[in-house]
């Protein structure tokens, strides 16, 4: 494989990142609204369930938190490596 055909890898996978972050806002956006209709709807639910039910609401929003910081840190590296190489 040459310097060339790695960088045309890492642009590709640069792409694919972009769209991935594109993905991951819209399902955010789902999530955040779902989430607000969820917890408007439990707010006043002392049950388990309820608790439950929140509290994997707020992982899931975590999630989404983490993922598009690894997808901005797999940019950064990406960048990175292309600028060393040339």
């Amino acid at each position: 494989m040459t310097i060339g055909d790695v960088k045309v890898t890492i642009r590709k996978g640069d792409q694919a990142l972009d769209e991935a972050r594109m993905s991951i806002e819209k399902a955010s956006a789902k999530l955040t609204d779902a989430s607000a209709l969820a917890l408007s709807t439990l707010h006043d639910s002392e049950r388990a369930e309820a608790e439950l039910s929140r509290a994997a609401l707020r992982h899931a929003a975590d999630e989404v938190k983490l993922v598009l910081r690894r997808i901005t840190a797999a940019k950064d590296h990406a960048a990175a490596y292309l600028a060393a190489i040339g």
